[in-house]
């Protein structure tokens, strides 16, 4: 009996530190939709326009999804993309979680992180 007690307050721990844990993708402020094509994103050196539609693949060139959207605080500060993955779904990525080689953007997450992330209602 005693052993169960243990093995029980064990799983209710890292339970409880799972949810305690911020998440690795963080967690997202409110996010609006640029709407000015021609806006800089200084990050990657280019334009909403020129970001719209880029590939996103994992850091093993594995494809992810795809830019759809990008996305700025209500301040105007361009932070994060949406991301069209499997399904038609759409997450949302921080800019800080991609890097830029030519004409793809790479991250350092798996399909599956990438599938965790917050969802962007379309």
């Amino acid at each position: 009996m005693h052993r169960y007690l243990i093995i029980t307050a064990a799983l209710i721990g890292a339970v409880g530190l799972t949810h305690a844990q911020p998440s690795a993708t963080g967690s997202v402020p409110s996010l609006v939709e640029v709407e000015n094509e021609a806006m800089m994103v200084e990050r990657f050196n280019l334009s909403v326009n020129q970001l719209a539609d880029m590939e996103i693949t994992d850091s093993a060139g594995k494809r992810i999804g795809e830019v759809e959207e990008v996305l700025m605080t209500p301040e105007g500060k361009i932070t994060a993309v949406s991301v069209e993955v499997v399904g038609d779904r759409e997450v949302v990525m921080k800019l800080d979680q991609l890097r830029r080689k030519g004409d793809v953007l790479i991250t350092d997450l798996t399909g599956e992180q990438v599938e965790a992330l917050q969802r962007w209602p379309d």
